[in-house]
């Protein structure tokens, strides 16, 4: 892919890396920039998934830049403030992707685009949902995420893995009570990965915080969420979801739910289907 490499600063002074992809062509309809997110410990480089999104929003007239937001890699050394810090998955607060994925449109701004597309994959569809939801930016018209994971405190202590759940929010919050905080664990639910107790708190405690069923009624821009049809059966983060999809489809006129057939949480030979799946959308919704 032709681009180039490219840095923003967020507000609250941490430095991201990107890659920008400039289309040559005029889009064929409103927007005309997308902002693509990458989802727990990925980064803006290594998604096959994700780069082939990117240039076939190219081929459709359409810039792209493939981001990293603070949460990239499991562990990473960044500047925040001047001074150097250690950042990652293991260690983010979801709450501030806001920052990072706002720094990211005004980039896109800078480059003269008005009419921005918010997309991301997996914990990167859930960061575009809750940046809109809660910091909306103005020249973000349309937000597309595939395999939102369904972050619920309930359903997971009511899953056939419920116990396991319990045993690592009991570590968790034992190592938060003796000012431990930031102390490692390698966890194993809901997915194999190695997290900080206050992280794993933060993304799973109680009160459904980051369960973004609870606010996407707030991102009222036209909204594309998908998934794999292998992968709502494979995860507590999705097994009992398809209920709530078609609630929340019958509920919110400007959002457009779809299952891809055959595809897995990765969307492993379906890239085709999942790009022509968001281009009818985007021409349905945004023209």
């Amino acid at each position: 892919m032709h681009g180039q490499l490219v840095s923003v600063m967020t507000s609250d002074r941490v430095r991201l890396d990107g890659f920008y992809m400039a289309a040559e062509t005029e889009p064929n309809g409103k927007i005309d920039a997308t902002v693509i997110t990458h989802g727990l410990s990925g980064n803006f480089y290594t998604s096959r998934l994700l780069k082939h999104l990117a240039g076939s929003f190219v081929r459709q007239g359409i810039s792209a830049v493939l981001i990293n937001t603070r949460g990239h890699d499991y562990l990473n050394l960044t500047v925040r403030s001047g001074r150097s810090v250690t950042l990652g998955a293991a260690y983010e607060r979801i709450d501030e992707c806001k920052y990072d994925i706002n720094a990211w449109v005004d980039f896109l701004s800078d480059e003269g685009h008005r009419n921005v597309l918010l997309a991301g994959h997996s914990l990167g569809a859930i960061k575009s949902l809750y940046a809109q939801a809660h910091a909306p930016h103005p020249l973000v018209a349309a937000v597309c995420g595939l395999s939102a994971t369904r972050l619920s405190y309930n359903a997971f202590l009511a899953s056939s893995e419920g116990d396991r759940f319990s045993h690592w929010l009991k570590a968790a919050r034992e190592l938060v009570a003796s000012h431990q905080a930031d102390e490692l664990m390698y966890v194993d639910f809901p997915f194999p990965t190695w997290m900080s107790a206050g992280a794993y708190l933060e993304k799973y405690r109680s009160g459904d915080f980051l369960n973004w069923l609870n606010f996407v009624h707030q991102v009222t821009v036209p909204t594309w969420i998908g998934f794999g049809e292998l992968e709502l059966n494979e995860n507590p983060v999705f097994v009992g979801l398809q209920d709530d999809l078609e609630r929340i489809a019958n509920q919110l006129d400007n959002v457009s739910i779809e299952t891809i057939p055959g595809a897995d949480h990765f969307y492993s030979a379906r890239f085709d289907v999942v790009e022509s799946a968001i281009h009818r959308w985007l021409e349905s919704c945004t023209a």
